[in-house]
C-alpha cells in the first residue's frame, strides 16, 4: 500500500492543515462547558412540568441561553481564523505549489524575508480593517441572534 505525503501532496496539504485545526476546538468547547453550566436547571424542570420533549428543551431553553456564548466563539474563531499564520508557516512554508499559502504568511515573508516593511505594514493594516470590519458586521447583526436575559 503507497503512503500518502499529507503534506506534500497538493491534493491534501490544506486538507491536512484543517485537520490540524481540529485540536483547537478545546478552549471553544471550554466555554461551552461554562455557557451550559450557566443555564438554570429550574427552566428546564418547569419545562418538563409543562409537558416540554428534549427537542422543545433544547430550542427554547438551551439554544436562547446559550447564544451569546455562541456569538462569542463565533467572533474569537471568525478574528482566529484572519490570524491563521504558524501551522503553514511550521509545516509547509506555503507550499506545495502555494497551496497553503496563507495571506499573513506572506506579510511576514513581505516583512522578514524580503524587508519591504512598509508594504507589510500596509499589508497588516489591511487585515486589521478587514478583522474590524468584519467584527462590527457581526455584533450589528447579532442584536436579531443573541438572546441577553436582562436588556437594559
Amino acid at each position: 500500500m503507497p503512503t500518502v505525503r499529507w503534506l506534500a501532496e497538493p491534493e491534501t496539504a490544506l486538507m491536512s492543515l484543517a485537520m490540524l485545526n481540529l485540536w483547537s476546538i478545546g478552549p471553544a468547547m471550554i466555554i461551552f462547558l461554562a455557557g451550559l453550566q450557566g443555564v438554570s436547571q429550574e427552566l428546564y424542570d418547569a419545562a418538563k412540568i409543562d409537558g416540554a420533549n428534549p427537542w422543545r428543551e433544547f430550542w427554547g431553553i438551551t439554544l436562547p441561553l446559550l447564544s451569546p456564548t455562541i456569538f462569542f466563539n463565533f467572533v474569537v474563531g471568525l478574528i482566529l481564523t484572519f490570524q491563521y499564520f504558524l501551522p503553514p508557516y511550521i509545516l509547509t512554508k506555503g507550499g506545495p505549489l502555494f497551496t497553503t499559502y496563507v495571506y499573513n504568511l506572506n506579510l511576514y515573508e513581505k516583512a522578514f524575508k524580503w524587508l519591504q516593511m512598509g508594504l507589510a505594514a500596509a499589508m497588516a493594516w489591511l487585515l486589521f480593517a478587514i478583522i474590524l470590519g468584519l467584527t462590527l458586521i457581526v455584533f450589528r447583526g447579532s442584536d436579531a441572534l443573541v438572546y441577553y436575559e436582562v436588556k437594559q
